[in-house]
């Protein structure tokens, strides 16, 4: 039996399923049984094992280990873990000589420096709980970092568009970008600062323009447009570098 994560909802009426960074989701109302899920799954399974070798060739996610990369507004850096007596986060000045700039070669990506504290250092035992710091480390970096550029990016477009929300929030989600309430709230992912700016300002004009309409009706769509022409332009760039957007929990 393959595994799956089970989302019931009560306005559901149907069983769905869906494969996305390498698991499996099923989404069913609240009155089916287990049972028929577990059967339902069996019977999907042949087509589930394709779906799911098709996204493992796909797949580059972030392990946080020495060397390995993600994205930063955009653009590929690659981790540079060690240790030191404050822990902090910071990119190197790689900057480029005339020489590399003429060789035409690829220029080597910048360099996140991730240095964890000997005291915390210390009690980390084995590569799984060194990883783990890594991860929590650039956590509180990329939310840092948001909180400066996307709160920056919000006030130059709620001023432009006239969209003003009563409340902002930056914080990590599992599955969404950002989000509206009825309250006129809005949220974002801190992990947006992986997206070039382009595509912050589009969640940012997406979010504000449901203050108006809260679902993604024919008129919200319109709004979209009016105030981000190009929206299909950075739809496309996320779904183009999906893989790349997610972070897993360290194995």
């Amino acid at each position: 039996m393959l595994e799956y994560q089970l989302i019931r909802s009560k306005r559901r009426k149907t069983l769905s399923l869906q494969v996305k960074y390498g698991r499996v989701t099923v989404r069913a109302p609240y009155y089916v049984k287990l049972a028929f899920i577990d059967t339902f799954i069996q019977e999907k399974s042949a087509w589930l094992q394709v779906k799911l070798i098709e996204q493992q060739k796909l797949v580059n996610f972030c392990d946080f280990s020495q060397g390995s990369s993600l994205l930063f507004l955009g653009e590929p850096v690659s981790l540079n873990i060690y240790q030191a007596k404050k822990a902090q986060v910071f990119f190197s000045d790689n900057l480029a000589t005339d020489a590399d700039l003429l060789s035409g070669q690829p220029l080597a990506p910048r360099q996140l420096n991730v240095v964890i504290s000997h005291r915390v250092n210390a009690k980390l035992t084995g590569t799984r709980a060194i990883t783990t710091q890594v991860k929590k480390q650039l956590e509180g970096y990329f939310k840092q970092q948001a909180e400066n550029l996307i709160i920056q990016r919000l006030d130059v477009i709620s001023e432009q568009t006239a969209l003003i929300p009563t409340k902002v929030n930056i914080r990590q989600y599992r599955a969404r970008w950002g989000s509206c309430n009825n309250r006129g709230e809005v949220s974002f992912n801190y992990l947006l600062m992986m997206a070039p700016v382009f595509v912050i300002d589009y969640v940012i004009v997406h979010e504000l323009c449901h203050l108006t309409f809260l679902d993604h009706s024919k008129g919200f769509w319109q709004l979209v447009e009016q105030h981000c022409p190009n929206y299909q332009q950075p739809r496309q760039w996320l779904s183009h570098h999906q893989s790349q957007l997610y972070w897993q929990n360290p194995a």
